[in-house]
């Protein structure tokens, strides 16, 4: 892997497909139901499956309609239905959850709930593709404190319309119902105005002290792990914990699914919540996930997304080395190497970037998060500064990671507002 000096990101994205343009009813955004704090979970394979949740209000589960045809809040229209296949009672709210399966790759579905009292708005999402076709998401973590930078940022995925956010924890201050319920308030500014739904890829952090509470507001497996691909082996995923062994049963399913699953994947990515190496003083090292290291280096990962320290960082492509300064070194040119970037400002209280070691980029203070466009040739990441989001224009899904007006990017320094990743 290497960084480039100088990277013009001038790609046609045919196989992205740009929306279902469809004509609405002017009621699309009404809701008469008991129902509300809507989100969308990814951590199967999202090019078949996504998990649904919302909170119920009143009366028994809302049923969710659904298909691959608008028929805005008309819920008999819709061919299929389902009930929920879990109902959990935490944190003051009735989460229910509905996990729709057998779903065709790259394709919008729209759907509605359904209860004793009414009809939700209407939802519409993309599913992932299942073959190599270049798409985006945005990485970044530590929303715990001040709602305003929240929901900023919140509005910002949504006028950048990736295909998923990956948000590495920490979404908290205190993991209590009031934050929860405030939190999931605000994840409503990613839905679109004509009600699409970004998916979330939820990470344990360290303020979700309970180890049920991602779980319990996601639908995700009880220790918070898993992974999925997205383009086929285009790209393979893995959220792991760093709350519990990096070892022990976490470590054993690690090594495993590279062995069963790694092979032949073009970019291997991880996301986690405490970084190996923090660029603050303000914070220990990680050595629980620097147990992944070897892994991530031996699997040839291209990225790893981490947050937690409320800075940002990016380093050169490392390989871990235990006699060198942080225990790594820089490894440009080794294919194997794996580039850091991240360490979470997404609301939480900022921290000084009084670390560095001779494999750092560059290290800042500020509120962020990574904007990535993965392609078959290499991966793209900007990092985006949250700011002046008023006046921030929406990205245009036929050149999707062309920067919309009023975006503005960090620039390293000693590097490039895009890094440039090349498959290996």
């Amino acid at each position: 892997m290497r960084m480039m000096k100088a990277i013009a990101v001038k790609m046609i994205l045919v196989a992205f497909l740009v929306g279902p343009g469809v004509a609405q009813s002017a009621d699309r955004n009404a809701n008469t139901s008991k129902t509300e704090k809507y989100r969308l979970v990814w951590f199967e394979d999202p090019a078949t499956t996504a998990t649904f949740v919302w909170n119920q209000l009143g009366g028994e589960p809302a049923v969710l309609h659904y298909g691959p045809r608008n028929f805005d809040r008309k819920a008999s229209e819709y061919p299929w239905k389902k009930k929920a296949d879990r109902v959990v009672e935490f944190d003051g709210m009735t989460n229910c959850m509905v996990t729709l399966r057998d779903l065709e790759p790259d394709s919008w579905y729209f759907m509605v709930l359904s209860d004793d009292f009414g009809v939700s708005r209407r939802f519409y999402f993309r599913t992932a593709p299942d073959k190599p076709e270049p798409f985006t998401f945005i990485a970044g973590g530590d929303s715990r404190n001040f709602r305003d930078v929240r929901q900023d940022a919140n509005t910002m995925c949504r006028k950048l319309q990736p295909l998923f956010v990956a948000f590495t924890g920490d979404m908290i201050n205190h993991d209590n119902a009031i934050e929860w319920g405030e939190w999931l308030d605000d994840w409503q500014l990613t839905i679109s105005e004509n009600g699409r739904l970004l998916p979330i890829v939820p990470h344990r952090g360290n303020h979700e002290a309970r180890a049920a509470s991602i779980p319990s507001h996601f639908g995700m497996p009880d220790d918070s792990y898993a992974a999925f691909n997205v383009g086929g082996d285009l790209f393979r995923y893995y959220i792991l914990n760093s709350q519990i062994p990096a070892d022990g049963s976490q470590g054993d399913w690690f090594k495993s699914d590279l062995v069963e699953n790694a092979k032949g994947v073009t970019h291997l990515v991880a996301g986690y919540h405490k970084p190996m190496r923090p660029h603050t003083s303000g914070k220990s090292l990680g050595q629980n996930s620097y147990k992944w290291a070897e892994l991530f280096y031996a699997a040839g990962f291209d990225l790893v997304l981490e947050s937690d320290s409320h800075v940002m960082k990016r380093t050169l492509p490392v390989k871990p080395d235990a006699d060198s300064p942080g225990g790594f070194k820089a490894a440009i040119g080794d294919p194997n190497a794996t580039i850091y970037v991240g360490e979470g400002c997404w609301g939480a209280p900022l921290r000084r970037a009084d670390v560095n070691y001779p494999w750092t980029v560059d290290r800042a203070s500020f509120n962020g998060f990574d904007w990535i466009l993965v392609t078959p040739k290499a991966i793209f990441d900007k990092t985006v500064k949250v700011e002046k989001v008023s006046s921030l224009g929406e990205v245009d899904l036929k050149d999707p990671f062309k920067d919309p007006e009023g975006l503005a990017l960090w620039k390293p320094e000693g590097g490039d507002e895009v890094l440039e990743i090349p498959a290996d």
